[in-house]
């Protein structure tokens, strides 16, 4: 049984990671490699291979919760402002919570 395959996409994918996120995905991998190598999970000698689906769904999350809003703006000022620097992790973090809480802080 060959689980190159498995791990190796396991590391590339750590390595794409950030550091918030790195624990989950390490406890993702050792949940691979144990379901790689285990021999109830044979379907037609095809593997069933949850990182793939662990890692959409933890995008998802940090997506929904704004947890990938840095990177987010590091890509899209790579695109829109080469010649510029783009803010600090921290001083992203505090132009946003200016942004939020900035402005009318009533319903009516």
């Amino acid at each position: 049984m060959s689980t190159g395959l498995t791990e190796r996409s396991a590391h590339e994918l750590l390595s794409a990671v950030s550091d918030s996120s790195l624990s989950v995905f390490e406890a993702a991998q050792d949940i691979n490699h144990y379901i790689a190598q285990s021999d109830t999970l044979k379907a037609n000698e095809t593997y069933i291979k949850p990182l793939p689906l662990l890692s959409y769904i933890w995008r998802a999350i940090r997506e929904l919760s704004g947890d990938d809003a840095y990177e987010r703006y590091i890509a899209q000022h790579a695109i829109s402002f080469p010649d510029t620097a783009p803010l600090a992790r921290k001083d992203f973090f505090l132009y946003q919570q200016r942004q939020k809480w900035s402005g009318i802080q009533r319903c009516c």
